[in-house]
């Protein structure tokens, strides 16, 4: 299968390259072109790839490659954009989270796969974290009973390494800030979980229109809940549901542990949920992945399978969809945070440059 990739900075840099170099060496694909609008970020790929050849633009890198797979690694705001010239040009698309920066946009996206009768898959490595499927079996099977409430907490000081600005631009050019960095993960996991929310509150700090805080509840067909989400220091990096008959707590930096209380104290659970490590029919060999790498390795095997074998790919077009949309659904409702450390005339005053205003 020959695959080019559309995004040659720190996420095809750091996550993808040694799950595409394995695969390759594997001879399950081809990796066939290396495309960058900034050509040095191609170059930097190039040595992994003896049989790629570096491009600068997307649609000469189509015709020369004829590419079976495009990977669609570029910023968010380029995803529509660089998804649909790619199945326009008869290639099957996997496409990073998020799937694009509107809802709209993502309408496109579809039209355009089902026109072209390609796959389009989203790109969302944590649904491979054994331990998320875990806790979905847990609530899926009524293990933690009615669900009373969730609470999502996520952050961190951002550190990752900056080959764009894009997660810095406005909200008039694009998607920015930790909402569209780790909102995506945070809200196709309580998508999946909890079923499509209705938001009912939604609070961030930004002033030109980039977050680096956001708040946001929500009520969803099992029960209400927030997310918390931050770039700035660290938060509690977890999923905590609440039960009738239970409780849970899913770590986001433990993918294979999931803690349960079902009377006065918490039992550690090791999960192993594996997926499908080939293309064969059936699969041969499985993986349990408990790092991003890994995960990657198993979103392209079944994304393979998807085009090969007809099967779902793991997170589909719909999905990546419904989760752009609930960013849009929070966007439209949005008020400045509150900030409880500001007196009332700088509170005012922060509410005054807030991007709403």
């Amino acid at each position: 299968m020959k695959v080019i990739l559309i995004g040659c900075g720190a996420v095809a840099q750091k996550l993808y390259r040694k799950p595409l170099q394995k695969l390759e060496k594997q001879g399950v694909l081809r990796v066939v072109g290396l495309v960058d609008r900034h050509l040095p970020h191609a170059r930097v790929m190039s040595p992994f790839f003896r049989h790629a050849s570096s491009y600068d633009q997307i649609e000469t890198a189509l015709r020369a490659t004829e590419p079976d797979l495009t990977l669609v690694l570029s910023p968010a705001h380029l995803h529509a954009e660089h998804a649909i010239l790619a199945m326009r040009a008869r290639s099957h698309v996997l496409c990073e989270k998020p799937m694009a920066t509107t809802e709209h946009d993502c309408a496109l996206m579809i039209a355009a796969a089902r026109q072209a009768e390609r796959v389009l898959a989203i790109g969302m490595t944590r649904r491979f974290f054994p331990a998320f499927s875990c806790l979905k079996q847990w609530i899926s099977s009524d293990g933690l009973g009615t669900i009373e409430s969730f609470q999502y907490r996520e952050g961190r000081r951002f550190e990752w390494q900056i080959t764009t600005s894009a997660s810095f631009l406005k909200r008039g050019e694009g998607g920015a800030g930790v909402l569209f960095d780790i909102g995506p993960h945070a809200i196709d996991l309580l998508l999946w979980l909890f079923g499509t929310p209705e938001v009912t509150s939604y609070a961030d700090d930004a002033l030109a229109g980039v977050d680096s805080y956001v708040s946001m509840k929500m009520e969803t067909p099992r029960g209400p809940g927030s997310m918390h989400l931050c770039w700035n220091f660290p938060l509690a990096n977890e999923l905590r549901v609440y039960g009738s008959k239970g409780e849970a707590v899913l770590r986001i930096d433990q993918p294979d542990r999931l803690a349960i209380k079902r009377v006065s104290r918490f039992e550690e659970i090791a999960c192993n949920h594996s997926y499908p490590a080939n293309v064969a029919q059936p699969s041969r060999r499985a993986l349990s992945p408990k790092l991003y790498v890994q995960a990657i390795y198993c979103q392209l095997i079944q994304t393979m399978r998807a085009i090969q074998l007809g099967e779902s790919p793991a997170v589909t077009a719909e999905e990546g969809r419904q989760c752009v949309a609930v960013i849009e659904a929070a966007r439209r409702i949005a008020q400045p945070i509150r900030m409880t450390w500001l007196n009332p005339t700088q509170q005012s005053a922060f509410t005054a440059l807030h991007w709403t205003n």
